[in-house]
């Protein structure tokens, strides 16, 4: 074998394990979990949702509590036409009242239990949000990955590229080749060369997008990361459904919607049965000139009730009506949903599943067949036996094989970082049914 067809097919070599798991990269490439922790740590609106379930916990104490009491200070009975005196007249006072609205203590109860259900649906989207940010960051990361890899192989066409094209003008030069030949390979070179200009730009698209989900500087640079790996999980949709009911934080949410519906329409029903008053005053009474009528202060108590009754089909019975529309309309939310979910992770298990396909074809059939082609090729066209267009052909198909591997690669990865937001866990240490991490 000739050096140069040697260097050709140890360039062919390179590349298509450069497609399937590259090695070498740079030690300092950060990791995908620290990319994680640092999201999760940095992100404002997880913070945000924290907060928010700080005061919804503050206020459940609040909403089950007795109203604050009312205390009164007034003049009572005083002549208007003498001075406003209050030793003219034994009716005369100052009157310090007390008063207390006692709601039924069931009322009571079911609005703590109206706000705690408020509680559990905020940690379930603060549960959801995180979940969503794990995925985004893992698609986004992966995105990057891939395309690290492809510019690599990019670049390593475009050097194979680089020497047809000093083949084809060594065979023009001798009179082996036409000059087609050496613009076909000129062609081919320009393409390679746009190609890696195209990926650097979706790479630093990609980039600016993690930087965001990690509240970074938009243009702050990222080193060249691992390349993607595939990652051997079962993965079944009558498996994954079941988990996803168990451990969703989206199912989750709603189903505390729907019990806060519940107790709000229990509440709203409540309203038909009184609430109490209880009044407590105290009068004091300056004794009286010339009379021996009044200076003997004086207390009173009362209780009282409301009357719902009188206004009931004006503001009970629709109050109940429509928190019971409510609390239907909440339950056919989290059917939809569970019905959505369901058939997200079957289509995600199918495409998973077609991926392996193509991944198991590509790398026992496909690509040793291209890689073979290729080498065949060039060792023709450097004895002045082949054609150029058979070479840049064989060079394409192969270009466009370890591409559409490292794609394919990425892209079944991603699925699975959308199937653990979907169950609500990590898809690893599966077998056996065990729960979401």
């Amino acid at each position: 074998m000739s050096r140069g067809a040697a260097r050709w097919l140890w360039l062919v070599l390179l590349a298509a394990l450069l497609s399937a798991a590259p090695a070498g990269w740079p030690q300092e490439s950060p990791t995908l979990d620290s990319v994680l922790v640092e999201a999760l740590d940095r992100s404002a609106e997880l913070y945000s949702l924290r907060a928010q379930i700080e005061a919804a916990e503050a206020m459940i104490a609040p909403a089950g509590a007795l109203p604050d009491p009312m205390l009164s200070v007034g003049l009572k009975n005083l002549p208007v036409d003498d001075g406003l005196r209050l030793d003219r007249d034994p009716m005369s006072a100052v009157e310090i009242m007390a008063s207390q609205e006692v709601p039924r203590p069931s009322k009571r109860r079911l609005r703590a239990e109206v706000q705690a259900r408020e509680v559990t649906m905020l940690q379930a989207r603060y549960q959801d949000k995180r979940l969503d940010t794990i995925k985004r960051v893992k698609q986004v990361y992966l995105d990057l990955q891939s395309l690290d890899v492809q510019i690599a192989i990019a670049e390593q066409n475009r050097d194979l590229a680089q020497d047809m094209l000093a083949a084809a003008e060594a065979a023009y030069g001798t009179g082996r080749a036409m000059q087609q030949d050496v613009f076909q390979a000129q062609v081919r070179l320009s393409q390679m060369v746009d190609m890696i200009i195209s990926l650097q730009g979706k790479r630093a698209a990609a980039q600016a997008r993690l930087n965001r989900l990690l509240y970074r500087p938009a243009g702050q640079a990222f080193p060249a990361l691992p390349p993607p790996t595939l990652t051997s999980v079962p993965i079944q949709a009558d498996v994954l459904a079941p988990l996803a009911e168990q451990n969703s934080p989206r199912l989750a949410e709603m189903r505390a919607r729907v019990g806060q519906a519940e107790q709000s329409e229990r509440l709203a029903a409540e309203g038909i049965k009184p609430d109490y008053r209880f009044d407590l005053s105290y009068m004091i009474r300056q004794p009286i000139e010339m009379s021996s009528m009044g200076g003997t202060d004086m207390w009173s108590a009362s209780v009282g009730i409301n009357l719902p009754s009188v206004y009931r089909r004006h503001t009970v019975d629709q109050e109940v009506k429509a928190t019971h529309a409510g609390r239907v309309s909440a339950e056919q939310e989290v059917e939809a949903m569970r019905n959505e979910i369901a058939a997200m992770i079957a289509e995600m298990v199918s495409e998973v599943i077609t991926a392996d396909q193509q991944l198991s074809l590509l790398d026992t059939g496909l690509l040793p067949q291209a890689e073979g082609a290729l080498a065949a090729s060039r060792a023709s066209y450097g004895t002045g036996r082949g054609e150029i267009l058979d070479l840049l052909d064989n060079q394409v198909n192969l270009f466009n094989l370890q591409m559409r591997r490292v794609m394919l690669l990425a892209e079944r990865e991603q699925n699975l970082a959308e199937l653990e937001y979907l169950i609500g866990g990590s898809l690893i240490h599966r077998e056996g049914g065990s729960d979401a991490q």
